[in-house]
């Protein structure tokens, strides 16, 4: 059941602060579709320049968590949240682990 809603998506293009709303609108845009199912997570991995808090990193509307994993490669920050883990269930425990393992090994 959960493979079937968890996204991995690897955004393109710099990820800013200020962007942030505009890429939620998007992804609500293309996710609300016959494609997706109704409730779902999006794990955003991108690249960014700016600092970001916890909480910048971690959105929820009433069907969709979108969750976004940033690095810096100037700096070699990592900028995430894993606290959505709880409110997802025990299952996505592995799923961020691992996730947070590649992540890591990358810089």
């Amino acid at each position: 059941m959960l493979k079937k809603r968890r996204y991995l998506i690897f955004w393109n293009r710099l990820i800013e602060k200020k962007s942030i709303k505009d890429i939620l609108i998007y992804l609500e845009e293309k996710t609300n579709n016959n494609n997706f199912p109704k409730y779902k997570t999006l794990i955003i991995f991108g690249e960014t320049k700016d600092e970001f808090s916890k909480n910048d990193l971690v959105y929820f509307n009433t069907n969709t968590y979108v969750v976004f994993y940033l690095i810096n490669d100037d700096t070699n920050d990592i900028y995430m949240d894993d606290s959505w883990i709880s409110e997802m269930g025990l299952n996505y425990k592995k799923y961020v682990r691992r996730i947070n393992d590649i992540v890591k090994k990358g810089i």
